[in-house]
């Protein structure tokens, strides 16, 4: 199935995914950009934007070679409510930059935030976890939509 079709099977956690990588490229590089100015929140913004990269992208699982222990500790984050946990603590804390009058970085909170909210709905609706085809993922069968 393509990029488009994925779109429009309706299923959240593809829309939470690359809401979620989107984040992730916003974060690393505005993090960057902000280093000298927000140190601790660029710091941070950086650490989200790197934790997200395993936790999206089942590619970067395929090609390094994984014990079965290591597999059942990655299966807990499969999860849609975990993952909602984890992007509402993620976006909680880049909203906080704004204390610190982080600017730009904000941007990656809304998409953190965004994330958030359709891993809330999938897990609601108790929706499966289907990851984009362009990332490594399963992808969406048409049995599925």
């Amino acid at each position: 199935m393509g990029f488009k079709q994925e779109f429009l099977a309706g299923k959240f956690t593809v829309y939470a995914q690359w809401s979620a990588l989107i984040a992730m490229i916003l974060l690393i590089v505005l993090g960057a950009v902000t280093i000298f100015s927000h140190v601790v929140f660029s710091v941070l913004s950086i650490v989200i934007g790197v934790m997200i990269i395993p936790l999206e992208i089942p590619l970067c699982l395929k090609v390094c070679p994984t014990s079965p222990r290591f597999d059942a500790f990655i299966r807990i984050f499969d999860n849609a409510w975990f993952r909602f946990g984890i992007y509402l603590a993620f976006a909680a804390i880049m909203w906080a930059s704004l204390a610190d009058n982080g600017g730009v970085l904000v941007i990656g909170a809304v998409f953190l935030t965004f994330a958030c909210a359709c891993y809330l709905v999938a897990a609601i609706r108790r929706q499966d976890r289907f990851t984009s085809s362009m990332t490594g993922g399963t992808g969406i069968s048409t049995s599925a939509v």
